[in-house]
């Protein structure tokens, strides 16, 4: 299945393709989310609060699309190093909503998920497929681009779970080296994942 890739800044993004964007994250890494009980309408509200007020900032990111009509069922997003971080405020506006505790250990959570990436590295934040659009080549293709647009001399970095066989063998088919492998004690409390792969691609 022959799909489009559109590459976008992210405030380029449209309301309607950050829903979309984050509804196929949210269903994509929902074990991840899976200990925050609520429904999946709140974890979305959160997700796109957090990017509109928090993830953008000090961050060049830009998002390989792929779409069926004008839904999102690819994407990845690399960002490079971030430049200008500004003062970051917890947000206390979530927590009366939805309780302290809960914004606190999403708050964690997001927070070991991220990574700095270093000069000449572009990191992969992200790469989910929608799950009726699996195996068809998709995911290869987004990394592809990805790969298509790291200048000579720089490298295309990621983590993934240990657990995450199939993303693993995915990422070595495509070039990627395992640099080392690390732990991560507080994703091995929160998400029970915490043995963590670090690869990299340069051209």
């Amino acid at each position: 299945m022959k799909k489009k890739i559109s590459l976008v800044n992210r405030t380029q993004l449209s309301d309607y393709e950050k829903n979309s964007i984050f509804r196929l994250l949210l269903t994509s890494f929902s074990a991840k989310f899976e200990s925050l009980r609520l429904t999946s309408k709140e974890k979305l509200d959160i997700l796109l609060y957090l990017e509109q007020k928090y993830s953008t900032q000090g961050k060049a990111l830009v998002d390989y699309l792929v779409k069926d009509g004008e839904e999102v069922i690819g994407i990845l997003t690399v960002s490079d190093k971030i430049v200008a971080l500004k003062n970051l405020n917890y947000p206390f506006e979530l927590s009366k909503r939805y309780g302290l505790f809960t914004i606190l250990k999403y708050v964690i959570l997001l927070t070991s998920l991220e990574y700095q990436a270093h000069e000449k590295e572009r990191y992969i934040e992200n790469i989910a497929v929608h799950e009726q659009y699996q195996k068809q080549g998709i995911a290869k293709a987004l990394i592809t681009a990805a790969q298509s647009e790291v200048e000579n001399g720089d490298r295309l970095s990621l983590i993934v779970s240990a657990k995450n066989q199939q993303a693993l063998r995915l990422y070595l088919k495509c070039g990627f080296s395992i640099v080392k492998k690390k732990r991560n004690f507080i994703l091995g409390l929160l998400v029970n994942e915490p043995n963590w792969i670090f690869m990299e691609w340069s051209r």
